[in-house]
């Protein structure tokens, strides 16, 4: 289907423009062909230039106006999108078109027949930069109580999970929390921490949390070591609680939200300040349990010098009764020739620090490895400091809504 007329000047002025624009830029290129190109686009721009200037200015406005609201559905509808030029002056830059599209395509012919393709390419770029593929040795740190502690509480999550419950998240990492102190904000800071102490009373944990805790002098820097997960819990059930209370607002006057403020929702609030503290501190201490007595079942190994594992199979078949409502079925002969020949400790293996270590180092050359030298010393984890929050919304946070 043949487009319609009206449609052609404000296609063809487009068309124009855009030539002149993209063969305005600059490309790296070398060779006469690059140089007939440009030669042809000074031609067109002067043969467009040239037919602009037989248009009145009528039209060139007209032309200008239906390119500016090509897309212009309003604009579409009306009747100066319907008008056009006189056909003798779009036949003419349709000439002017031919012309430049007939030097381009000779231009490409010409460009095609000299171009020729560097075969060695690959070979040079692969030349141009040496790789070392050589290994270097790596030490690395690795925080096996943090593996444990993982694996255990992950467990615990996937046993809630089945069960529809869900275990408290008790990572122990620990976060340098700033609060600013300086003048303006200590006398809030004491007053906040003096109700955050009235109000938890009767609450174990947050007790413990709060009896020895002080406000530093003002201007002195406040600085709290906090439980990263159980932090960002709080603040989110704060925000809920905040969320709470604004929606009390709309319906009700400023003294009675006031009071639903301090009163119903701030038990509510300790409550629930209190619940999720105790499930944290319960949770993390019933994971570093688990901890504790992993380390201590591998560190119970005892030298057996002259045993075989065969013995040790018979012991644990001689115990299992003793376990078992079901009866034991007899031990396979062939299976207790083969585990006699191999000692009951094999050399490098007895309390092995992957077992029995907090901190291991491995040494490794580019790759994972599960060997190493390790030590069995306890080490403060690093914490990661947060910036100084502004004013005392921190606090405000834990306390309040």
């Amino acid at each position: 289907m043949a487009p319609s007329p009206r449609l052609v000047p404000a296609a063809l002025l487009g068309m124009g423009a855009y030539l002149l624009v993209s063969h305005s830029q600059s490309f790296v290129t070398t060779g006469t062909p690059a140089r007939q190109s440009r030669m042809a686009m000074r031609g067109f721009k002067d043969d467009f230039y040239a037919w602009k200037d037989t248009l009145s200015k009528d039209d060139q406005a007209l032309l200008l106006k239906q390119a500016q609201n090509e897309f212009n559905k309003k604009f579409r509808s009306g009747d100066d999108f319907k008008k056009t030029v006189d056909q003798e002056k779009i036949a003419a830059f349709g000439k002017v078109l031919q012309k430049f599209f007939d030097n381009e395509r000779e231009d490409y012919k010409k460009e095609e027949s000299m171009r020729a393709p560097d075969y060695q390419a690959l070979q040079k770029r692969a030349g141009q930069v040496g790789y070392d593929f050589g290994l270097k040795s790596e030490t690395v740190e690795i925080d096996r109580d943090a593996d444990r502690r993982w694996a255990t509480a992950s467990r615990k999550m996937a046993m809630a999970e089945k069960e529809g419950k869900e275990y408290p998240d008790s990572s122990p990492l620990e976060e340098l929390f700033a609060i600013a102190n300086d003048a303006e904000h200590h006398d809030n800071n004491v007053k906040t921490l003096e109700k955050l102490k009235e109000d938890s009373k009767g609450f174990k944990d947050l007790d413990a949390m709060f009896k020895d805790f002080s406000i530093p002098a003002a201007g002195e820097d406040f600085k709290v070591m906090m439980p990263r997960v159980l932090f960002e819990k709080l603040g989110d059930y704060a925000n809920q609680y905040k969320e709470k209370l604004e929606a009390y607002k709309k319906d009700h006057s400023e003294s009675e939200a006031e009071s639903y403020a301090n009163g119903e929702l701030q038990e509510e609030w300790v409550k629930t300040l209190g619940t999720l503290v105790g499930e944290y501190y319960e949770a993390r201490q019933e994971v570093e349990k688990e901890v504790t007595q992993l380390k201590k079942f591998f560190r119970s190994q005892k030298e057996m010098p002259g045993k075989t594992k065969a013995d040790i199979v018979k012991q644990i078949w001689k115990e299992l009764p003793k376990w078992s409502d079901s009866p034991v079925p007899p031990l396979d002969e062939e299976m207790l020739a083969d585990l006699a020949k191999e000692p009951a400790s094999v050399k490098g293996e007895f309390k092995h620090n992957w077992g029995t270590a907090e901190n291991c180092t491995s040494r490794r050359p580019s790759i994972r490895s599960a060997t190493g030298t390790c030590w069995a010393s306890s080490r403060t984890p690093r914490t990661q400091r947060r910036p100084l929050m502004p004013g005392t919304r921190s606090m405000r946070r834990l306390a309040r809504m």
